[in-house]
């Protein structure tokens, strides 16, 4: 995905093409990332899981004490009129609250004006090698940044941390990089969710490990369970992550994308998993289900 894709941005309720697209410079989501955000996809016009989405940009929102500019109501009324405008099968949509612009200083309370942006973009298929092959993946040696300074719960636009993790896996030649906490175990992705199977048992790290709670990841869990499959939340180091029998992540756009090689060490068979494969079919059909039931929801 490039800027070059088609795409429409929606700032404060006017659609606009990405040349006409501006924010003040003195936004202090420009200069601190003092900003939450939401990313999501739509096909046909549907968004998918629109509503967890809105929970978590609101607990997002409100922990740091950012006020949203508009309600969520109207958050979702222009998401689905800005694809409509868009105007293509499957879009890439990122929503944006800052704090708006307003004086240069690090006071929130000082007196702003918020903004909101919606950026639509068309999203073309994910590449199949992700999924027929599997992707290697490097352990970064960037930490996730101690709870108590950056709630990892927060989505914000203060993402350098993970931007670096990124950078050293790129460097690499690696597709992304996993993340470690404070105390040397795994949390997350720079965007994603990370997964292990360990003898047919689906384990993903506990929130407390520093990570963001996913969207994917919440629903993996509520699938897993009503499949009768064996899911937990527990911690896991990254040699148990090494020594497991499947290793994959999950995030909306990217859905479910097999580990098969973590830094110098093959993981299981160095193939995507039976494991994998069978929760990435019927996460598929939960996802064609829910597009079904909300386009009857929303009556798009």
């Amino acid at each position: 995905m490039t800027i070059k894709d088609k795409t429409l941005v929606n700032i404060n309720g006017q659609i606009l093409k990405p040349e006409q697209a501006s924010v003040s410079v003195f936004d202090r989501g420009f200069l601190y990332g003092d900003s939450v955000y939401e990313v999501t996809m739509t096909l046909d016009g549907v968004p998918f899981m629109v509503e967890d989405h809105m929970d978590r940009l609101e607990k997002s929102a409100s922990k740091i004490g950012l006020p949203l500019p508009f309600a969520r109501e109207e958050i979702v009324r222009q998401l689905i009129t800005t694809v409509k405008s868009l105007g293509v099968k499957k879009s890439y949509v990122r929503i944006v609250c800052t704090r708006g612009a307003g004086e240069i200083t690090l006071d929130p309370t000082k007196e702003q004006t918020g903004n909101f942006i919606l950026i639509c973009k068309e999203l073309h298929p994910n590449p199949s090698h992700w999924y027929d092959k599997g992707v290697w993946m490097v352990i970064a040696d960037v930490i996730k940044k101690h709870q108590r300074a950056t709630d990892p719960s927060v989505k914000s636009g203060n993402y350098l941390n993970n931007v670096m993790a990124m950078a050293e896996a790129k460097q690499a030649g690696a597709f992304d990089a996993i993340m470690l906490n404070h105390q040397g175990m795994v949390s997350e992705g720079t965007t994603s969710n990370i997964w292990i199977v360990k003898d047919g048992k689906f384990i993903t790290p506990p929130l407390d490990a520093g990570l963001l709670g996913g969207i994917t990841r919440k629903s993996l869990l509520d699938l897993g369970k009503n499949q009768n499959l064996q899911m937990s939340e527990a911690n896991f180091s990254p040699e148990e992550m090494k020594k497991a029998d499947e290793v994959f992540l999950t995030s909306t756009t990217k859905e479910i994308v097999p580990i098969v090689k973590i830094d110098d060490q093959v993981i299981g068979s160095g193939q995507p998993g039976v494991n994998t494969r069978k929760l990435h079919a019927l996460y598929q059909d939960l996802m064609v289900k829910h597009y079904k039931s909300e386009k009857s929801r929303l009556n798009i």
